[in-house]
């Protein structure tokens, strides 16, 4: 039988260059992850290869660029890189870095309960990484719990580079907004992408202080378990809800263990004004300072034993260690839960169901770069063998990680430097597509053809799928009517 690897398939004992496959980590929509090691050399570090499951996939080329420029303790050290030929016409690039032995973010402190002094020591750490990234002209542009990684002894190291840049990159995409994670973006971005969606040449230029507001998102959701309500959100005004957009609630309010010193650099951090936020030396001078002079109030479990349970109301929430956001709107009520029990139960999460439908409120918070009916904050795939730590978030090109392997890269795009990859909806329906009225739920009017959004998944968008405003829709066909046997009378 002939073995036909594809990128996404390698198994355990493949060559790809000089490293070989030890176990598959991890995948994403365009790279999959193995943890490998040197060739011949069997006591060496275990390394991270990300390959690119399409051919000459312009995304390695950028993220091996941006990470040749970036040497930080806390940031993934680039090690090797090259060419997979999987074919005569066929070949991936490949990145190899070092393997990270952390667990996501809001894994971690799910796990560890961590103490606010050891918050505001990982808020430095990756705030210095931030801060020699921007130094460098770079933006990461997807900071977010699920590509911060903490290491068993305390080291917190920011990954998944795959939607970053640098000044001057040439753009892949012709989108108005880069590739990013929604929930996480800051009111000035949003505010951009409501004003120029119908300029197809409109472009936001991400800045510094869009990484530092993702990064206040991130504490935000770390400490209370939900998620900040935006500052502008263009699909609320497109729908024209009645209700206005809720403020944001302060951290200390919602959990009571938050000190001063973290919710006050919660708050700078998401500043609606960019200027207010500073840059990250200010953010992890603030941060090294506060842990090293607090007493010992702040070495308080900050999750304590109890809880604020998710209720559908205005809002929104998202129980600590949640893998995906809430399905309905709702916020904190002062409802307590044991503190085993994490995540809303099933009951709760159907109450949350209802009570989006019953608002009529079509949720805008898929996160980019995961598949339909993945979840925003996906931990990454254990490795295969017992005992082997996961892979540092090195797994993914800023997206999510799939749970099943691509079955094959036949059709797979072909792309070069600085070539455009999306696809936009067509200004016109599709051969076969309904037209309006559009009924049913989930149903709508856009362009003259009836579209199916999909409210789990943002942008980047499956293959088969459009992109429209920051969200993923597949044409609603006319179904054709089964011929009868019957002869008519």
């Amino acid at each position: 039988m002939t073995d036909l690897s594809t990128a996404d398939s390698l198994r355990p004992g493949f060559l790809v260059g000089p490293w070989r496959i030890e176990a598959y980590a991890g995948h994403g929509t365009y790279g999959a992850v193995y943890r490998a090691r040197r060739a011949g050399h069997p006591g060496s570090m275990p390394v991270a290869l990300k390959m690119a499951v399409f051919p000459y996939d312009p995304r390695f080329v950028r993220e091996e660029k941006l990470l040749s420029r970036l040497h930080h303790p806390s940031l993934p050290q680039l090690l090797d890189r090259g060419w997979w030929h999987a074919g005569p016409e066929a070949m991936h690039p490949y990145l190899v870095m070092e393997w990270v032995r952390g667990k996501p973010l809001y894994d971690w402190a799910r796990e560890h309960n961590p103490t606010t002094r050891q918050v505001l020591k990982g808020v430095a750490q990756i705030a210095w990484a931030l801060e020699v990234v921007h130094r460098a002209d770079c933006l990461h542009r997807d900071v977010k719990g699920d590509n911060i990684l903490v290491e068993p002894e305390g080291r917190a190291v920011l990954t998944d580079f795959g939607s970053g840049t640098w000044r001057g990159a040439p753009p892949l995409t012709d989108r108005v907004m880069p590739p990013n994670t929604r929930p996480y973006r800051s009111p000035e971005a949003l505010r951009f992408e409501w004003g120029n969606w119908r300029k197809k040449e409109a472009r936001y230029e991400a800045r510094p202080a869009d990484d530092l507001y993702a990064l206040g998102v991130t504490l935000y959701r770390l400490v209370t378990g939900e998620y900040p309500p935006p500052g502008t959100d263009p699909e609320k005004r497109q729908e024209r809800l009645q209700s206005p957009v809720p403020k944001r609630v302060p951290a200390q309010e919602l959990n009571g263990r938050v000190l001063p010193e973290l919710a006050a650099l919660i708050e700078r951090l998401l500043a609606e004004q960019p200027e207010a936020r500073g840059v990250g030396r200010e953010i992890a001078e603030a941060a090294e300072s506060a842990a090293e002079h607090l007493g010992a109030e702040a070495d308080v479990r900050l999750l304590g034993s109890e809880r604020p349970a998710a209720v559908a109301m205005p809002g929104r929430v998202v129980s600590m260690g949640d893998p995906e956001p809430p399905v309905a709107e709702a916020v904190a009520v002062p409802v307590r839960t044991r503190a085993e029990d994490p995540s809303p139960p099933w009951a709760l999460r159907s109450m949350l169901v209802a009570a989006k439908w019953g608002l009529a409120v079509v949720g805008t918070w898929g996160m980019a770069h995961v598949s339909h009916g993945g979840g925003p904050e996906r931990t990454q795939a254990e490795a295969s063998d017992a005992g082997v730590a996961l892979d540092g978030g090195t797994r993914g090109l800023g997206d999510g990680v799939r749970t099943a392997l691509a079955a094959s890269e036949e059709g797979a795009p072909v792309a070069s430097e600085g070539q455009v990859i999306a696809k936009e909806l067509p200004d016109k329906p599709l051969p076969g597509q309904r037209r309006p009225p559009c009924r049913g739920s989930g149903l709508f009017e856009i362009n003259g053809g009836c579209w199916r959004r999909f409210q789990d998944a943002s942008p980047p968008c499956e293959e088969e799928d459009y992109e429209w405003r920051g969200a993923c829709y597949s044409p609603f066909m006319v179904r054709a009517q089964p011929r009868t046997s019957k002869k008519q009378r």
